[in-house]
C-alpha cells in the first residue's frame, strides 16, 4: 500500500502540464458561448409544413343579409294626379305681408275678426302708463278633407305668450275639459237606455271663457282701429296663459 501511494505522489510531482495542446481553452468567456449557442440554432433548418388533406364537412358560406322586395307606393287616396297635385302645391304663408295679397286669406282673417267681434273678445282704450301691451300675430292653416280636397282655409289670432309676466298677466293656465272616464260613462249608459246621441262642435268655444286678469294687447296687424289705442281682454284669446 505504501508503495501505491509513493507512486501516486510521484505522479503528482511530475513537472509535465496535463493539457498539452494550447488550443483548447480551459475556461471560455460567456459571451463566446452564447454566440456559438445562437449560431447552431441559426443552422437548425425551418419545420416543414405538411398541407392538411381535405376535410370532408361543408365550409359555411357567407349570406348577405336579405332586402325587402316590396315596392314603395303612394296611398290610395293620392293615386289620382289632380289629388296629389293638389296637396303637393298647398302653400301656406308665414306672415301677414305674405297672406294679405292672397283674397282667400282676407276673407279667412276678416270671419275670425268678426267672430271675435261678435263674442266681444276686447274693447279699444287707451294704455295706461304703467302697463305693457302683449303682441299677436296670425297663424294660417289649410284645411283639406279625407281625399285632400281643400275645405276651407283658416285663419287664427293667437297671442305672444312668451310675453306674458306670471303673477301679472296671469295666475292660474289651466281649461276645464271632460274626463274619458265620463265620456265612457255617458256612452254606456246611452247604450243601455238606447238614447240617440247627436255631436256637434262649437265655434271658437275657447273664445267664450270671461279672462279676470288685466291683459292689454296691441291691435292685430291689418284691424282698423284709432290710433294710440290698444285692445283691453275681455274674453281669453288663442295662445293666452
Amino acid at each position: 500500500m505504501f508503495s501505491t501511494l509513493s507512486k501516486f505522489d510521484g505522479s503528482l510531482s511530475c513537472p509535465q502540464p496535463f493539457f498539452t495542446n494550447p488550443s483548447i481553452e480551459l475556461f471560455p468567456s460567456p459571451i463566446t458561448c452564447m454566440s456559438d449557442e445562437l449560431n447552431d440554432r441559426a443552422t437548425v433548418p425551418a419545420p416543414v409544413v405538411e398541407e392538411s388533406a381535405p376535410s370532408d364537412s361543408p365550409v359555411p358560406t357567407l349570406v348577405p343579409p336579405r332586402r325587402s322586395a316590396r315596392v314603395s307606393e303612394p296611398p290610395p287616396y293620392l293615386q289620382d294626379y289632380h289629388c296629389f297635385s293638389v296637396i303637393s302645391s298647398l302653400h301656406e304663408p308665414s306672415s301677414y305681408r305674405e297672406a294679405s295679397s292672397d283674397p282667400l286669406w282676407q276673407q279667412a282673417m276678416t270671419e275670425e275678426l268678426n267672430a271675435l267681434e261678435k263674442t266681444h273678445t276686447w274693447d279699444l282704450v287707451e294704455l295706461p302708463s304703467d302697463k305693457t301691451p302683449i303682441g299677436c300675430k296670425w297663424i294660417y292653416k289649410i284645411k283639406t278633407r279625407s281625399d285632400g280636397s281643400i275645405e276651407r282655409y283658416k285663419a287664427r289670432l293667437v297671442v305672444k305668450c312668451y310675453t306674458q309676466e306670471y303673477g301679472i298677466d296671469y295666475e292660474e293656465t289651466f281649461a276645464p275639459v271632460a274626463r274619458l272616464t265620463s265620456v265612457r260613462s255617458l256612452l254606456a249608459v246611452a247604450a243601455v237606455r238606447h238614447w240617440p246621441l247627436f255631436q256637434m262642435d262649437v265655434k271658437n268655444a275657447f273664445l267664450n271663457g270671461d279672462l279676470a286678469e288685466e291683459v292689454y294687447m296691441s291691435p292685430p296687424p291689418g284691424y282698423s282701429h284709432p290710433p294710440k289705442q290698444v285692445c283691453l281682454l275681455r274674453r281669453a284669446l288663442y295662445g293666452l296663459k
